[in-house]
């Protein structure tokens, strides 16, 4: 299995804590979308299984019309053998990145019955008016409710939202409030992030200015705590840092993992995936790949069948730590015997001298030390210093 993520770098108006490449002119668009398609057809023989998984991210993929989404989607799929053995089949998870505002019923019912999306990732953020306003998104709470509401009537059973914390004046009693309003919408998965203040965004030039400030350290761990508290006592799997996926809908109990965004688990599960688009990255197991972050330069290179401006080919070191860093995020946590099978030796030493200084710490655990493929995980206050235990693990 495989997965293509597809990037649509454009956005009606940039949100002032975004450092995604994303692009407000639109003069490019019918030929960016072509070009995404040429990219796709020059470079779908990379990956050597059956596409599974497919994600439109961006920018906000939900500034494409009918006709452009259409268009797109119909030429990527017409490439059959590129998603399985059986050429009826389709792959079993398309996700699609929206913004509340953009989801008409005409446009939700467009994409129900007329394009394969079967999970909708809505970039929500807040259920608080001001909030909204302050980091500047369009939509209101209203629009949000409703347009999952609609989703939802109009049969789309996979929805997941993005909330934020951590935003300028959010207090424990706002950000239950969010959480609530989201755990009553009845929805399958929930991400939620700490804001991160970028350098360059307009948030950090506000804060720097001292025209906004953001919680302390303190009232965002707190914040974060106060999440995974309040989701996994309302039946979601915290399997992911900043993801969570229900465990019951409609009052019936489901299989673990059965919400979890397969796309993004492929992300942390070593899976590759090819990224096509400006700024879009891809990994080929041996190999990362990136796309240039320019939509004229990026149709050019195309045209000249050189989309792509950076390889990387991974070493031994470079693996081990992205297995670190992967492994104290999720749930899953980080497996020894992995470890001691694929790297060496002196890898292994080096991993299990440093566990061991960090279980005495009280900052990663292991239930079962008894047997050596035990995984080990974060403990709570590890979880609070998740890069400082990467930073102790990996190998320099």
């Amino acid at each position: 299995m495989s997965g293509l993520y597809i990037h649509i770098p454009y956005c009606k108006q940039r949100c002032i804590y975004c450092d995604f490449y994303s692009c407000a002119t639109k003069e490019s668009k019918k030929e960016y979308l072509e070009c995404l398609i040429k990219e796709f057809e020059c470079r779908k023989q990379e990956l050597k299984e059956p596409i599974t998984t497919i994600y439109l991210g961006g920018g906000t993929p939900s500034t494409l019309t009918k006709e452009e989404l259409s268009f797109l989607f119909s030429n990527i799929l017409k490439n059959k053998e590129s998603f399985s053995n059986k050429t009826e089949d389709l792959p079993l998870e398309i996700t699609f990145e929206a913004n509340p505002e953009h989801l008409t019923k005409d446009y939700l019912e467009f994409l129900k019955t007329s394009t394969p999306i079967n999970r909708l990732s809505l970039g929500i953020q807040s259920f608080n008016n001001d909030d909204l306003k302050t980091i500047g998104r369009k939509h209101t709470k209203e629009q949000a409710i409703e347009a999952i509401h609609q989703a939802q009537e109009i049969g789309f059973n996979n929805i997941s939202i993005d909330l934020m914390f951590n935003l300028p004046n959010m207090t424990k009693e706002k950000w239950q409030h969010n959480l609530n309003q989201a755990i009553s919408l009845n929805i399958q998965h929930i991400s939620a992030y700490s804001l991160s203040v970028e350098e360059g965004t307009m948030i950090d030039t506000l804060i720097k200015k001292g025209k906004l400030s953001i919680p302390s350290e303190e009232e965002q761990l707190n914040q974060f705590d106060q999440t995974i508290d309040v989701l996994t006592n309302n039946n979601f799997e915290h399997y992911e840092t900043s993801n969570y996926a229900s465990l019951k809908v409609n009052d019936e109990w489901l299989m673990v993992n059965g919400w979890m965004s397969k796309h993004n688990s492929s992300y942390w599960n070593n899976t590759p995936y090819l990224g096509i688009g400006a700024s879009a990255h891809s990994f080929l197991g041996e190999e990362r790949i990136w796309n240039i972050a320019n939509i004229k330069e990026y149709i050019k290179r195309v045209k000249a069948n050189k989309p792509y401006s950076e390889k990387e080919t991974l070493t031994q070191k470079d693996k081990y730590n992205e297995y670190i860093l992967v492994g104290i995020r999720i749930k899953e946590g980080i497996n020894p015997n992995y470890i001691k099978t694929n790297f060496p030796p002196a890898f292994y030493a080096h991993f299990q001298t440093q566990a061991k200084k960090l279980i005495e710490e009280g900052l990663l655990k292991q239930e079962n030390p008894i047997k050596e493929e035990t995984p080990y995980t974060l403990t709570r206050e590890g979880s609070h210093l998740a890069n400082r235990i990467a930073v102790n693990l990996f190998i320099d």
